[in-house]
């Protein structure tokens, strides 16, 4: 029961981590041709920051799922689901970019760990909106 319990709503996070930290890693990000030039360059600034949107945006809607849950989650109210939700995936952005300093041909940037953060949070934002308007939050909990 405990084991079913954490691959339902812990193991997700983790394998989501894991992705965010396996792309980061790159140091041989996609690159393509300049038409005008003809040189070769990185990927593009927008597709960058859409996957780290994305990425994030995720990463906080799993955690709070499983902050949030009754089943096998830690049975928080909404807003204390979501403060930690935004509070984790902040903390493992900053970690992340620290990290990415030491990739060969990248490099750590506080505007990255704000874009990940923000996006985590309008994510579980949007996400409590929705459910209290489905009428699908749970309103009591112990936490």
């Amino acid at each position: 029961m405990l084991l079913r319990r954490f691959a339902l709503y812990w193991l997700p996070i983790v394998i989501w981590m894991a992705v965010i930290l396996g792309l980061s890693s790159q140091s041989n990000l996609p690159s393509r041709t300049d038409p005008n030039t003809g040189e070769r360059i990185g990927t593009t600034y927008s597709l960058a920051k859409t996957w780290h949107v994305i990425e994030y945006a995720a990463l906080g809607l799993l955690i709070f799922r499983a902050a949030h849950s009754a089943g096998g989650g830690l049975r928080l109210r909404p807003g204390r689901a979501a403060l930690l939700s935004a509070a984790v995936c902040l903390a493992f952005a900053g970690l992340d970019e620290l990290r990415q300093s030491f990739v060969p041909r990248r490099e750590a940037s506080i505007n990255d760990v704000l874009l990940d953060g923000s996006a985590a949070t309008i994510a579980v934002i949007a996400c409590v909106l929705w459910l209290q308007s489905r009428g699908r939050l749970r309103a009591t909990s112990s936490g």
